[in-house]
C-alpha cells in the first residue's frame, strides 16, 4: 500500500522508505528479498509489481541494492528453516516448501523434533530454584496474609499437576518473566476463591457473603446459615434487605401511558415529547447513578454502553450518563488517581453540586450509598463510617427543603425529591417495575396552553437584539420585527411561537435561533453576491461602497440580470480585483527562455538586490508569480514550492503585509501600507516603493476588504492623500525606486512596466534581459551640509510633550536632536533625512512629538506591566509567583524602579524565558550552526529525534532559531520557515504546555500536570515535557506562560513530589536520545552535552560527525570525545577511528581497563575436587563463610558486574538475582555496592555522585569506602559514574573523584585497607594482594580464588584442641538449668542473645563426606565438641522436615539454630554432664521471664546522651574520644556515640558537663580533626538542615521526608533525639512530644512507630564492656548516671567480659584480635570469664552496688526495671 513520506505527504514504495530511514534496513532488505523471490518489486502506487529496469528508473530499486541480494553470502538471509536451524534467504526457503494439492499453496514442512524441540532458557533444577526464591503476598485463601514462594503456591491445591507443569515450561523457555508467573498464580488462587466463595451478583462485581455481613446487609445469624449449607446464597438473595442492596428497590423504570394503558421507557417518552427534557435526563441519569439503565418492555438492566448500542438510549445522552453512572462505578481522582465514590467526588468537586444531590437522593431512595469499591448498597451508618456519606448531607436529604428538591413533577411542574416521584409510580402488573403515570392528553395541553398566541407575540415584541450582520446590521431591534422581516418564512415564524408557547424553547434560546438564521441567510447571499478578492470574498455590496460597482449594476445582480462572473470580466472590476499585472519574470533574449526573477538571481543574471525589490512589488501587489508555471502563489507558497528561496522568506512576508494589512501595535487594528508608513512602521522609501507598484497595477490595496481602490475612495478611507499622490505623480522626485538592469537606469515601476514584453502564451509581462546586469556605484546626493542642519535646528524651539522628566519644557531642535529623547537609530534615519532633503523641518517636529508621546505611553506602561509573549505581565504576577521580593516589589508600586530593569534580572529573566534548551545542533568537523529543523531535512537527524528536541522547545516557551537568537511561537515559526508546516499540530500540541489545555468537564485551563492526571495526554508524552520543562527553569504555568519556582508549582497543584522525584536526576525518565551516541537521556544530561553559541549564547548539541564512533561502557555508550576528555584514548587514535584507520573492536582491547576494567575475583576453584563454582554456590556449600562470600561479591559489585564464573556471564545486581547466582538475601547489599558504578544520589542537590564523593559526604562509612575504592583501582581504575567508565588516577583527581590522601591511604600497606580475607591463610590483605593469589580460569579468561583442600572428614575426638565452653541459663523460679536452645525455645532469651551465647559454646560447620562407595553425606559437626549430624539421616528420621533444610538452604535460618534443631531433636538437649571445658550460668529476672520488657511508653522528660565512658580497670572518666584512643572504644561506636552528643545539642566534656558545638570541641581535644566531617550531620540535625531555596531550616525529621538526609543516619538522629525526650525542631526550645511531632506533620505515622518499636533498633553499637553488639537503647539502659553531675557514663573494659575483643578495633594487637580471627582468640583467652552483662535485657546481675562507692559513682535507671549488680565472678559456673 505504500509508506507516507513524513516530509512531502507522497506514497513513497518499500525501497524509497529504507532509504529515508522510516523503516529499520534489515527488516526493508528482508522484505524486498521476499517481494523479488516472489515475482517482483511492488509498484505502492500503481498496485502491481515491476521488472528490475523498470524499478531502477521508478526509484523503487537500485544496482547496488541488487548486488547486496543477489549476494548469497551476504546477510541477506533474513529468514530461519526451524527443522535444520539454518538461516537462508526467502527463495531458499521456499525451494523447502511442498505444495498442497487441495489449494495449490506453498507450506513449510515441520519436523516432530523441530515442533517440540526449543531452546531453553533454564534448566528444571533452576527453574525450580527460581520459583523457590521468589516470593509473593498472598491476597486471598490460606495463605492470605502470608509471604509464600511460588513454587509452594503452584504446589498447593490451587493447581492441577498439568498448570504446574505448563507454568514451568513456559519459563524453562522463556515465554514468560517470574513477574508473569506472580501475576499469573495470583489470578489463578484469586479466581479460585471467589468460585469457592459464597458469592452475589452485585452491580458490577460478585459480592462475597462476607462482604455483605461486614457492611451489615445480612446478620450473623444468615451468614452462619449461608457458610453451613442451611440456606442457599440464591435464596438468601431474594430476602429484601439483600435485594435492596445488590439491585436496589423502586427505580424509576419508564413511564405508564394512562389513555393508552402503555408503557413507554423515559428515552422514548422524550423522544414523543411526553417529558420535557430536564426532567427526562434527570430520570434516566437516576437509573445509570442507582445501577443500571431499564428497559421497562423486558426487564432487561444494562449499562450505559449497552443501553445506547441496543437503542434503548440515544447517543446524544451517552457522555451525560456515563458520568452518572460513575456513582456506581466510581469516580477518579484526578490528584491521587484512586477510584472515589459519588458523596467523595462532590466534596471534591469533580461533578457539579447539583448533580450530586441529585443522585445521592436516587440512591437513599432505592436502597441506599453504592459502594463503587464492594458493587453493592451500603446502609447509611456504614456509608457514613466509610465516608462515602455524612450526617450532614444525610439529613438534608431526608427532611428536604426546596434546594434538595432536584427533580421535576412532569405533572404540575413543580420541584420534587426522588422518593416523591417513587411515591406517585404505580407497579408494572407483568415485570413489577415501578412506573410514572402520564397523561398523553395533559401533556398535549401543557404543551399547547402554556402561553397563547398574543402573550408570545407580546414578549417577542418587548425582547430588543442587536443584529451583527445584514440590512439590520448595527441595529437593535425586537425579536418579533426579526421574524417578521425576509429573514424568515411563514411557516418558519408559526414554528418558533408554537415552540415557544408549548415551552420547548426560551425566549433566550429563540434569540440565538434568529440570530444563527439571519447570519446563515447573510452567509448564502454573501456567497451569492462575493466576488473572489486578493485574499478573501468580496461582498458586492463593498464593491458599491467602494465605487468599484455601480448602483445599478449592483441592482442587476441582486435581481439575477447578470452574475459575479459576468461582473468580474469587466475592465474596471477585474483591474480593481486583480490587478492589471506586475512584472512577472525575466524573459532572456540570447537563449529565448523565460524564467523566475528569484531563477535569474540565482543565474547571476540579476543582482540580488534588483531581484529583491521586483520580488518585493510582486508580494506587495497580491502575489508572487511563477511565470514558468502560470501561478500565482502566496510567499509561503511560494517558499515551499521552491519559486523562491527561504533566505528572502521574511522580507517577502514584510512586503506581503501591504496585501494583507500591517496590525497596529497600539490598537491591534489591521492598517493600510500608508497608515503603517504615517506611523513610522515601515520606511518611508520602502512605502513610496511598494505604494507606487500598487497604483501602477491597478489601485491602493485595502487589507480590509481585500481588493484595490479607485484614488478618491482611498482618500476618504485614510488609504492615501494628495501630498502622497503629488510624491508619486513627480517624476522628477526620487521615487524611482526600481532599476533597469539593461541600462541602469531608476525608473518608477509604471516605466519599467512600460519595457516589459508581453507573453503570448500566458498573458503575464516580462522583463527582456540582454544579459547579466553589472553592479554599479551609487553615489547620494546631501541638499543640507551638517553646519547648516545645526543651525538650523538651533534656532527652532520645541514644547516638549508628556510626564516625564523633561515634559512640559521648551527644549530645541538640536537639543532634541542630541539626547536621549529619540531612539538613536531613529535619530540618525531623521537626520540622514533631513540633510537630503527628504523630510521637512516641519515635518520632522511632528515626527519627533509623535515618538516622544508613543515613548511615554511605553514608558508608563513598562513602569506597571510588561508585554510578554502572549501575554501582558504585572509586577503583581511575578510577585505572586515568587519570582521578585516583596522588596522589589515595594520599588515597583513606588516606581522607584520599572519592570523592565526587573525583567532583565537574571534572577527573573531565567524563570520568564528559562535557563536555555537545545536550540540547534553543532557539526564540530564543519563548524557549522544548523536549526533542529535544517538538521532534520539533511538526514543528521532522525524524525523521532528532531520531533521530541522541537516538541521540548515549544513545552519549555519558544521555538528557537540558534544563529539569530530569536524566540518564537509555533505559529511564527512555522510561518517564518524556521520549522515545517508538516509539524505544525504536533508542535502546536506541545506548546499547549506553556498556554494550557482545556479541561472538558469544567471549560478551564488546566496545566500539563493536570492534563496528565486526566489522561487528557499520554503519560509518556507529558513526563518528557515536564522532564523538559524541569530542566529549563522549572513547570510552566500555562496562564502566566512563564516557568515557576518548584514550591510555588506545588501549592498551585501543576505538580507533586512524587513526579518530581520521578525526574529528579538520576531521573527515571530518560525519554530523549543522544544522536551521537544513541543513549536515552534525561534532558538534564542532554542539555550537559550542549555547547553555547559564540553570539546568541543558546545551547548547541554537538552532533559528533563519526556519531557511530561509540564504546560499550559498564552500563552505557561512551563517545570517542569523552574519551578523549578523559586521555583514556588520545587525538592521535581517536583521528585514526573518524578516518576509518582503525576500529572500534580494536581500540576496544586497548581500552579494555578503563572500558570494563580488568577481571575481579570471579568466583572460586576447589582444589580437591577441580570444581569451578560462584562465590555464592561455594558459601552455600559451606566451603567459604558467609561475611568472606559477601564481600567478594561486594566487590563484584562495585567493579561492575557480579559474575557467573561457570558461564562466563557478567550481570547486574538485579540480573544476578533472577538467575539465581546470588540470593535474594544479598539483593539489597549488593544493590547499595552497585551504586559505586551507578552513581549515589546527594540528598542535597539531588545530582549524581560517585563513590568517593559519597564517602566525603558521609553518605556511606569511610572504611566500606574504601574497601570497594581499593577493588576499584585494583581492577583498572575510580570509576566515573557520570560518564560509566573508569579514568586514570590524574583525571580521577581534577574530577573530584579522588584526591591524594586517599591514594596516600590506599597505597600504604600498613593501613587498615586490607579490607578482604584470604580463606586459606586466614589473613587480612588488599583486594590486589588477593587478586595475586588467584588463578586464571583457562576457558573464560576470570580469576579464581583458589580454595586449598581441607580435610573433607573430622572424626569425634573427646580431646579437641579447640578450648570448648558450656553455657548454661537458668530459670529463676524453678531453678532449673537449661540450655542455650531450651531458653530460646522458651522464649526466655531473644534471638540475638541466642545466637550470640551459641557461638561461645559451638563452631558449627557443614562438611560434605564422600565414601568409598561413591555416597555423598552433608554432615554439620562441631569444631570445639567435635559432635557431628548427618542431616539425610536426620531427615529420614523425621527428627527435622524438609522446610528447615530449605530455609537453611536459602540463609533465612543460621547454621547455629539448625544445628541446635539437629542436636536437640536427635539427642536430647545436652546435659551438664556431656560438656567440657568451663560453663556460665546466667540466672533470669523473673519480670524478664514473662514479659521479657516492661511495655514502652514514651520519655516523659529530656534526659542526656552517653557523655563519657568509665574505665573500669582505672575507674577513670574519659571523653568518648579519649576512650577512643585508649581502645575501650572501637571508632565506630566512638563516632556514632559523638553523633549522638551532636545531634542532641553538643559535644560533652564528661569532666566538666559542658557542650560544645563541632568546631569548639575539636579546639578543646574533645573530637579528633578526621572525625568533624562525619560528625557534622549529626550536627545539623540539632541546628537544622538549611533549604538552598528558601533559606528556612529542617528539623531531622522533615529532611528525612524530603530524601535531603539519607535514611539509615536520618534514623539513627531520630532514634536517639527520641530516648533522650523528644524530637528536635531548630531555633525552638525545648523537645516535641512524639505525639505533636504527628499532629504537626513533622513524622508520618509509620515512622512514629518505628520509633516507639525500641526492641527493634538496629544494633550498630558494639559494648565496650562486653564487646557485643547493642543498639543505642541498650547501651542507654547500661550506662550508669553520676550523681551531681547526672551524666550518663558507659563502663568499659580493655577485655570483653564475654571473652571478645572488639571485631572493630584498628590498632595495635587489638586489630589482628579483632578481624576474622579474632573471635575464636577471644574465646581461649576469656574462657574463664563467663559473666554475661544483660543489662537493660532484662537479665539480673549481681555485681555489688558499692563497687565504685570510692569514686562516688552509684548506679540508677531514668527509666525501665531496676536491676541488682553483682561481681564478675558471681555468674561463673
Amino acid at each position: 500500500t505504500g509508506y507516507k513520506d513524513p516530509y512531502t505527504g507522497e506514497q513513497i514504495s518499500l525501497f524509497q522508505a529504507m532509504k529515508k530511514d522510516l523503516i529499520v534496513r534489515e527488516h526493508g532488505i528482508r522484505l524486498l528479498e521476499a517481494q523479488i523471490a516472489t515475482g517482483g518489486i511492488i509498484d505502492p502506487v500503481r498496485s502491481h509489481r515491476l521488472p528490475v529496469d523498470v524499478a531502477y528508473r521508478r526509484g523503487y530499486f537500485d544496482e547496488e541494492m541488487n548486488r547486496v541480494l543477489a549476494d548469497p553470502s551476504d546477510d541477506t538471509k533474513g529468514f530461519f528453516d526451524p527443522n535444520t536451524h539454518e538461516n537462508l534467504t526467502y527463495l531458499q526457503l521456499l525451494e523447502r516448501c511442498v505444495e498442497d494439492p487441495e489449494t495449490g499453496l506453498r507450506l513449510l514442512p515441520l519436523t516432530d523434533q523441530a515442533a517440540k524441540g526449543r531452546e531453553l532458557v533454564y534448566t528444571d533444577s533452576e527453574a525450580r530454584d527460581v520459583f523457590e526464591k521468589a516470593t509473593v503476598s498472598a491476597p486471598f485463601g490460606k495463605f492470605r496474609g502470608k509471604t509464600v514462594t511460588i513454587w509452594e503456591l503452584i504446589n498447593s491445591e490451587y493447581f492441577t499437576a498439568e498448570q504446574r507443569r505448563d507454568l514451568v515450561r513456559q519459563f524453562r523457555t522463556g515465554k514468560v518473566t517470574v513477574e508473569k508467573i506472580i501475576k499469573i498464580v495470583i489470578t489463578v488462587v484469586e479466581e479460585h476463591e471467589q468460585k469457592g466463595q459464597l458469592c452475589f451478583e452485585g452491580l458490577r462485581a460478585l459480592v462475597p457473603a462476607a462482604e455483605l455481613f461486614e457492611s451489615g446487609v445480612i446478620d450473623r445469624d444468615l451468614y452462619r446459615q449461608l457458610q453451613q449449607g442451611e440456606r442457599s446464597v440464591r435464596e438468601v438473595a431474594e430476602v429484601d434487605a439483600v435485594r435492596r442492596a445488590l439491585r436496589g428497590s423502586n427505580v424509576i423504570a419508564g413511564v405508564w401511558l394512562e389513555e393508552a394503558g402503555q408503557r413507554l421507557s423515559v428515552y422514548e417518552a422524550l423522544k414523543k415529547d411526553l417529558l420535557q427534557p430536564e426532567a427526562a435526563v434527570a430520570l434516566l441519569e437516576a437509573q445509570a447513578g442507582t445501577g443500571h439503565i431499564i428497559d421497562p418492555a423486558t426487564s432487561a438492566r444494562l449499562t450505559v454502553d449497552e443501553a445506547v448500542r441496543a437503542g434503548l438510549v440515544g447517543p446524544e445522552l451517552h457522555e451525560k450518563l456515563l458520568s452518572a453512572e460513575k456513582a456506581v462505578t466510581g469516580y477518579k481522582d484526578p490528584y491521587s488517581g484512586q477510584s472515589v465514590s459519588l458523596f467523595q467526588a462532590l466534596k471534591k468537586g469533580l461533578i457539579p453540586r447539583e448533580q450530586g444531590w441529585r443522585l445521592l437522593d436516587a440512591q437513599l431512595s432505592t436502597g441506599g450509598i453504592v459502594d463503587p469499591s464492594k458493587s453493592h448498597r451500603v446502609p447509611v451508618d456504614v456509608a457514613c463510617a466509610r465516608g462515602y456519606l455524612d450526617e450532614e448531607t444525610s439529613r438534608a436529604l431526608s427532611a428536604p427543603k426546596d434546594e434538595a428538591k432536584t427533580y421535576c413533577d412532569p405533572g404540575t411542574q413543580e420541584p420534587v425529591t426522588y422518593g416523591q416521584l417513587q411515591r406517585q409510580c404505580r407497579p408494572d402488573p407483568l415485570t413489577g417495575l415501578s412506573l410514572l403515570p402520564l397523561s398523553e392528553k395533559e401533556a398535549r395541553a401543557r404543551r399547547e396552553g402554556l402561553c397563547s398566541e398574543l402573550q408570545a407575540r407580546e414578549t417577542f415584541q418587548k425582547t430588543a437584539v442587536e443584529v451583527p450582520v445584514g440590512s439590520f446590521k448595527g441595529k437593535t431591534v425586537t425579536v418579533w420585527e426579526l421574524l417578521s422581516s425576509e429573514y424568515f418564512t411563514a411557516e418558519q415564524r408559526q414554528e418558533l411561537v408554537r415552540q415557544f408557547r408549548t415551552g420547548t424553547v426560551t425566549v433566550e434560546k429563540i434569540i440565538k435561533i434568529v440570530i444563527t438564521i439571519v447570519e446563515e441567510v447573510e452567509t448564502v447571499r454573501q456567497e451569492r453576491l462575493s466576488f473572489s478578492g486578493l485574499r478573501a470574498p468580496v461582498p458586492a455590496s463593498e464593491l458599491v461602497a467602494a465605487g468599484v460597482l455601480s448602483r445599478a449594476q449592483f441592482e442587476q445582480l441582486k435581481d439575477g440580470k447578470t452574475s459575479v462572473k459576468d461582473l468580474s470580466e469587466v475592465d474596471s472590476v477585474r483591474t480593481l480585483l486583480r490587478g492589471s499585472g506586475c512584472l512577472a519574470g525575466i524573459y532572456l533574449e540570447d537563449s529565448k527562455e523565460k524564467v523566475t526573477i528569484y531563477e535569474a538571481m540565482r543565474r547571476g543574471l540579476l543582482r540580488p538586490s534588483t531581484a529583491t525589490l521586483l520580488l518585493e512589488a510582486q508580494a506587495a501587489t497580491g502575489f508572487l508569480v511563477d511565470p514558468v508555471r502560470n501561478q500565482r502563489l502566496y510567499v509561503h507558497e511560494a517558499v515551499k514550492a521552491g519559486v523562491v528561496g527561504p533566505e528572502l522568506h521574511e522580507k517577502l512576508l514584510s512586503a506581503e503585509k501591504a496585501v494583507t494589512g500591517y496590525t497596529d501595535p497600539y490598537s491591534g487594528d489591521t492598517i493600510s501600507l500608508f497608515q503603517a508608513m504615517k506611523k513610522g512602521l515601515v520606511l518611508r522609501e520602502h512605502g513610496i516603493r511598494l505604494l507606487e507598484a500598487q497604483i501602477a497595477t491597478g489601485g491602493i490595496i485595502d487589507p480590509v476588504h481585500s481588493h484595490r481602490l479607485p484614488v478618491d475612495v482611498a482618500y476618504k478611507r485614510g488609504y492615501f492623500d494628495e501630498e502622497m499622490n503629488r510624491i508619486l505623480a513627480d517624476p522628477s522626485d526620487d521615487t524611482k525606486g526600481f532599476f533597469d538592469p539593461n541600462t541602469h537606469e531608476n525608473l518608477t515601476y509604471l516605466q519599467l512596466l512600460e519595457r516589459c514584453v508581453e507573453d503570448p502564451e500566458t498573458g503575464l509581462r516580462l522583463l527582456p534581459l540582454k544579459g547579466a546586469e553589472k553592479t554599479e556605484v551609487v553615489e547620494s546626493t546631501q541638499v543640507y551640509t551638517e553646519e547648516e542642519t545645526r543651525r538650523a535646528f538651533e534656532e527652532t524651539q520645541i514644547d516638549i510633550p508628556g510626564g516625564g522628566d523633561r515634559g512640559g519644557s521648551t527644549m530645541s531642535l538640536w537639543e532634541v536632536m542630541q539626547s536621549d529623547l529619540i531612539p538613536e537609530e531613529q535619530r540618525a534615519r531623521l537626520m540622514a533625512d533631513f540633510r537630503a532633503g527628504r523630510v521637512t523641518k516641519e515635518r520632522m517636529i511632528i515626527i519627533i512629538i509623535e515618538i516622544i508621546e508613543k515613548t511615554e505611553i511605553v514608558r508608563q506602561q513598562n513602569l506597571a506591566s510588561y508585554d510578554y509573549i502572549r501575554r501582558r505581565l504585572t509586577a503583581e504576577d511575578l510577585y505572586e509567583a515568587r519570582i521578585i521580593s516583596r522588596e522589589t516589589y515595594g520599588l515597583l508600586r513606588e516606581g522607584a524602579k520599572s519592570l523592565r530593569e526587573v525583567l532583565e534580572a537574571e534572577s527573573v529573566s531565567r524563570y520568564l524565558y528559562g535557563t536555555g534548551c537545545v536550540a540547534g545542533v553543532y557539526l564540530p568537523g564543519s563548524r557549522q550552526t544548523l536549526t533542529i529543523y535544517q538538521a532534520l531535512k539533511k538526514g543528521l537527524l532522525s524524525a523521532e529525534v528532531a520531533r521530541f528536541l522541537l516538541e521540548a522547545q515549544a513545552a519549555t516557551g519558544f521555538l528557537l532559531d540558534p544563529v539569530k537568537g530569536e524566540r518564537l511561537t509555533v505559529d511564527e515559526a512555522v510561518r517564518k520557515g524556521l520549522v515545517g508546516p508538516e509539524l505544525h499540530d504536533r508542535l502546536l500540541s506541545a506548546e499547549r504546555a506553556v498556554t494550557g489545555y482545556r479541561d472538558p468537564y469544567t471549560e478551564q485551563t488546566i496545566s500539563l500536570f493536570q492534563a496528565m492526571k486526566k489522561d487528557l495526554i499520554p503519560a509518556e508524552e507529558a513526563l518528557r515535557l515536564l522532564d523538559a520543562q524541569l530542566a529549563t527553569g522549572g513547570i510552566v504555568d500555562p496562564r502566566l506562560g512563564f516557568h515557576l519556582p518548584l514550591e510555588v508549582a506545588y501549592q498551585r497543584g501543576y505538580l507533586n513530589k512524587d513526579t518530581h522525584d520521578q525526574l529528579s536526576e538520576p531521573s527515571e525518565v530518560r525519554s530523549y536520545p543522544d544522536p551521537s551516541t544513541d543513549e536515552r537521556l534525561s534532558y538534564t544530561q542532554l542539555l550537559r552535552r550542549c555547547r553555547r553559541h559564540e553570539t546568541s549564547g543558546q545551547l548547541l548539541l554537538p552532533l559528533s560527525d563519526a556519531r557511530k564512533l561509540t564504546f560499550r561502557g559498564l552500563r552505557k555508550q561512551i563517545t570517542v570525545e569523552e574519551l578523549v576528555r578523559s586521555q583514556v584514548m588520545d587525538e592521535a587514535t581517536a583521528l585514526q577511528l573518524r578516518e576509518g584507520l582503525t576500529s572500534v573492536e580494536e581500540v576496544s582491547k586497548n581500552l579494555q581497563k578503563f572500558l570494563e576494567g580488568t577481571s575481579c575475583i570471579a568466583g572460586v576453584f576447589v582444589d580437591a575436587t577441580k570444581e569451578r563454582l560462584s562465590v555464592y554456590q561455594a558459601m552455600k556449600k559451606g566451603i567459604i563463610r558467609p561475611g568472606t562470600a559477601f564481600e567478594l561479591l561486594e566487590a563484584q559489585a562495585a567493579t561492575g558486574y557480579v559474575i557467573d564464573p561457570i558461564k562466563g556471564l557478567k550481570l547486574t545486581v538485579e540480573e544476578a538475582v533472577r538467575m539465581g547466582i546470588v540470593g535474594p538475601e544479598f539483593k539489597d547489599k549488593l544493590l547499595s555496592a552497585e551504586r559505586a558504578v551507578t552513581g549515589y544520589k546527594d540528598p542535597y542537590s539531588g545530582k549524581l555522585i560517585s563513590l568517593f564523593q559519597a564517602m566525603k559526604k558521609g553518605l556511606i562509612l569511610k572504611d566500606h569506602g574504601i574497601r570497594l575504592l581499593e577493588a576499584q583501582i585494583a581492577t583498572g581504575g575510580i570509576i566515573d559514574p557520570e560518564e560509566s567508565h573508569r579514568l586514570p588516577v590524574d583525571v580521577a583527581y581534577k574530577r573530584g573523584l579522588f584526591d591524594e590522601e586517599m591514594n596516600e591511604i590506599l597505597t600504604d600497606p600498613s593501613d587498615d585497607t586490607k579490607g578482604f580475607f584470604d580463606p586459606n591463610t586466614e589473613e587480612n590483605l588488599t583486594y590486589l594482594q588477593l587478586m595475586e593469589r588467584c588463578v586464571t580460569d583457562p576457558q573464560t579468561g576470570l580469576r579464581l580464588l583458589p580454595l586449598k583442600e581441607k580435610k573433607r572428614e573430622r572424626k569425634t575426638s573427646s580431646k579437641s584442641s579447640v578450648r570448648k565452653r558450656r553455657v548454661v541459663i537458668v530459670d529463676p523460679e524453678t531453678g532449673k538449668e537449661m540450655s542455650v536452645y531450651e531458653a530460646y525455645r522458651k522464649g526466655l532469651i531473644d534471638h540475638q542473645t541466642y545466637l550470640e551465647l551459641s557461638e561461645q559454646e559451638c563452631e558449627w560447620e557443614e562438611i560434605t563426606i564422600s565414601s568409598s562407595d561413591g555416597v555423598v553425606k552433608s554432615m554439620i559437626i562441631d569444631r570445639r565438641s567435635g559432635r557431628q549430624y548427618d542431616i539425610d539421616e536426620a531427615i529420614s528420621r523425621s527428627l527435622i522436615d524438609r522446610s528447615a533444610l530449605d530455609q537453611y538452604r536459602a540463609g533465612t535460618l543460621s547454621i547455629t539454630e539448625f544445628a541446635d534443631m539437629l542436636s536437640g531433636n536427635a539427642g536430647g538437649f545436652r546435659s551438664r554432664s556431656s560438656s567440657v571445658g568451663s560453663s556460665s550460668s546466667y540466672p533470669i529476672s523473673p519480670a524478664a521471664s514473662r514479659t521479657q520488657a516492661a511495655s514502652w511508653s514514651d520519655p516523659a522528660e529530656e534526659t542526656g546522651p552517653v557523655a563519657g565512658i568509665l574505665d573500669t580497670e582505672t575507674l577513670e572518666k574519659v571523653s568518648i574520644t579519649e576512650a577512643m584512643h585508649r581502645n575501650l572504644v572501637d571508632n565506630i561506636t566512638g563516632q556514632r556515640l559523638l553523633e549522638a552528643q551532636a545531634c542532641t545539642g553538643g559535644i560533652i566534656d564528661p569532666s566538666t558537663g559542658e557542650r560544645f558545638p563541632v568546631t569548639d570541641a575539636v579546639n578543646k581535644g574533645l573530637v579528633d580533626k578526621i572525625m568533624v566531617d562525619r560528625i557534622n550531620l549529626a550536627q545539623k540535625a540539632f541546628c537544622g538542615f538549611e533549604d538552598p531555596r528558601t533559606k528556612t531550616k529542617m528539623s531531622a525529621a522533615q529532611a528525612l521526608k524530603k530524601g535531603w538526609l539519607y535514611y539509615e543516619a536520618g534514623q539513627r538522629f531520630l532514634e536517639v533525639q527520641y530516648l533522650t525526650g523528644g524530637l528536635i525542631e531548630p531555633d525552638a526550645p525545648g523537645r516535641v512530644p512524639l505525639d505533636e511531632a504527628l499532629q504537626r506533620g513533622m513524622v508520618d505515622a509509620r515512622t512514629a512507630q518505628k520509633l516507639r518499636d525500641v526492641g527493634a533498633y538496629s544494633k550498630y553499637l558494639t559494648c565496650p564492656k562486653t564487646k557485643l553488639k547493642i543498639s543505642y537503647k541498650d547501651a542507654l539502659d547500661r550506662s550508669m548516671v553520676e550523681e551531681g553531675t547526672g551524666l550518663r557514663l558507659l563502663e568499659a573494659a580493655a577485655q570483653s567480659s564475654k571473652g571478645y575483643y572488639s571485631p572493630y578495633s584498628v590498632s595495635g594487637s587489638g586489630s589482628a584480635a579483632g578481624s576474622r580471627s579474632g573471635s575464636r582468640t577471644g574465646s581461649r583467652a576469656g574462657s574463664r570469664r563467663g559473666s554475661f552483662d544483660a543489662t537493660g535485657s532484662g537479665f539480673s546481675m549481681t555485681f555489688s552496688s558499692s563497687s565504685y562507692s570510692s569514686s562516688g559513682y552509684g548506679r540508677r535507671y531514668a527509666s525501665g526495671p531496676a536491676s541488682s549488680l553483682g561481681g564478675p565472678e558471681s555468674a561463673a559456673a
